[in-house]
């Protein structure tokens, strides 16, 4: 049951390293090991280190494998008494701080079979398994007579192929030498392969044969970063709170402003419409004159042998009707005034029997105030 439930965990956390959100945590943290202070990168992978136990014909060789560069601390041959060597392992690991490294046994480039292999995308979730039944397709061997690992070279997108170099070692190879490094005091946490040198970052050993090493630095170093983590995201949290307050407050402030903005809107419009509205009248009282001017103006040029029985004064024109003893002399009069021209007579001129005198009727155009035919000022 536990087995299951394990095994069930570790497939689901494969499918969310393969997926997208898996990708990028792996790229935020590698940015932010590249992100800290270059004593900081040297410590963090001096604390990386693992010792590598490497097994010959005839010797044992133990080394430190720190940002997978190799170096050899020292060689001991294998016909030596068992309990002597590992007295000396125990003080060389004690000399070189690494009682609390993990242990990892360094195979040769020569002793693995490597090939590059290409499989879907979607093979990636489950790569451990696809891998397992594509062994004997891809090598000469059956999944269960070795150990293998991979390395993934190129990804082409979700639908495309995924390039991976395969790397596999018979396990009657290993488990051999497992046992002489293991005879010696030493628990494995992996099976890596070096080459020129460097090692390459594998581990061949299955699940159940690696040793699990709890760094009590390292454990003290990931409490202090998932609490670096912990505040980081409460500050970030917190400023995105500032933030949302601080918009709020002024898209309250702005509403308060738009709305006296608004009103100060209203009533310059209201002050622009009495205005345009007094404008307007006063022009009207500039370009016309006012009837009683024009009552005042009329009086003047009429001459006393005539009287008015109508006088009707409009916005353009002005009618009158009477009686005169000269009727015709009217016309130029009227023409002649200020406020008036364009006069003339409404039909002609008849003589009335009671007072023969002319009865008269005209019509005249009122003038624009200050235009050609206005008064001199």
């Amino acid at each position: 049951m536990a087995n299951a439930l394990e095994q069930k965990i570790k497939q689901s956390w494969s499918h969310v390293r393969a997926g997208p959100l898996g990708k990028f945590f792996t790229w935020w943290v590698e940015e932010l090991k590249l992100a800290l202070p270059e004593p900081w990168q040297e410590k963090l992978q001096h604390a990386s280190r693992r010792l590598t136990v490497s097994v010959g014909a005839e010797s044992l060789s133990l080394g430190v494998d720190e940002n997978a560069k190799t170096k050899t601390l020292i060689s001991l041959p294998l016909s030596q008494d068992v309990s002597l060597q590992r007295q000396q392992l125990d003080d060389l690991r004690a000399e070189n701080d690494l009682l609390e490294a993990p242990t990892c046994l360094l195979l040769d480039e020569s002793s693995v079979l490597a090939r590059e292999v290409s499989l879907p995308s979607a093979a990636e979730a489950n790569l451990r398994q696809v891998l397992s039944f594509e062994m004997d397709r891809q090598t000469p061997f059956k999944a269960s007579a070795v150990y293998f690992d991979w390395q993934i070279l190129e990804r082409e997108g979700a639908g495309g192929q995924l390039r991976m170099m395969l790397y596999v070692i018979p396990k009657t190879e290993v488990d051999d030498k497992v046992e002489r490094v293991t005879s010696r005091g030493f628990e494995l946490a992996g099976a890596d392969v070096s080459a020129n040198g460097r090692t390459l970052g594998l581990n061949l050993l299955p699940e159940e044969k690696r040793h699990r090493v709890v760094n009590s630095k390292a454990r003290v170093n990931y409490a202090l970063g998932a609490t670096a983590l912990v505040l980081l995201v409460m500050v970030m949290a917190f400023s995105l709170y500032l933030r949302d307050h601080q918009v709020g407050e002024l898209e309250e402030a702005v509403a308060e402003v738009r709305g006296e903005a608004l009103q100060v809107d209203r009533i310059r419009k209201q002050i622009e419409s009495a205005s345009e509205a007094a404008g307007f009248l006063a022009t009207r009282r500039a370009g016309s004159p006012l009837a009683v001017e024009l009552l005042a103006d009329i009086t003047r040029i009429l001459p006393d042998d005539t009287y008015l029985d109508r006088l009707v004064i409009g916005r353009s024109s002005v009618q009158m009707q009477g009686k005169s003893a000269n009727a015709q002399q009217l016309i130029e009069k009227v023409n002649e005034s200020a406020y008036m021209n364009a006069a003339a007579f409404r039909g002609s001129t008849r003589l009335d029997a009671r007072s023969g005198m002319e009865i008269f009727e005209i019509n005249a155009q009122v003038t624009s105030v200050g235009g050609e035919d206005g008064p001199d000022s």
